[in-house]
């Protein structure tokens, strides 16, 4: 189709320009439009006004076309866009639905079961262990070599400036 095109392009191409060189011009006419006389041509300009007339509609032609193909592919876009925006409301509703549902279980649960004190927080006969005779854990320890010892800190001063 391509090759095609570009053959025709360059044969009429060259019929053009040999109709043009061997184009002496011939006789004057009068060109009337709505009644009165607009100018005086020889068929050589009579000629060469038609094909820049021939030029301009192809230009316009062409222009239409490939707004047309432009305005396609956009309401393209724009429909697979909305087919997209549709699809994630709906997956962010099932979500929404499916975090409800597990909310709600989880407060059936909660208010269903009595709370049990942590294993580390037993005794070894499963009796809860009192918080208040357990140690701190952010008290230092002698002999705790894990964090190390900030000596430079003045009173009214922070650690972090």
């Amino acid at each position: 189709m391509l090759i095609l095109g570009l053959l025709l392009v360059v044969v009429s191409g060259a019929a053009a320009a040999v109709l043009i060189a061997y184009n002496t011009g011939g006789t004057v006419e009068t060109v009337t439009a709505f009644g009165r006389n607009i100018a005086d041509v020889t068929m050589m300009q009579a000629f060469l006004a038609g094909i820049v007339v021939a030029v301009v509609f192809l230009l316009g032609l062409w222009m239409v076309m490939v707004a047309g193909r432009r305005g396609r592919e956009h309401r393209a876009r724009y429909r697979e866009a909305r087919r997209e925006a549709k699809v994630a409301a709906q997956e962010r509703d099932e979500l929404a639905d499916r975090l409800r549902k597990d909310e709600e279980l989880r407060a059936e649960q909660e208010s269903s079961v009595q709370p049990v004190a942590p294993a580390a927080q037993r005794t070894e006969s499963g009796q809860p262990v009192d918080p208040a005779a357990m140690p701190a854990r952010h008290a230092a320890q002698p002999g705790d070599r894990d964090q190390p010892v900030i000596t430079n800190i003045h009173e009214g001063h922070s650690p972090t400036r």
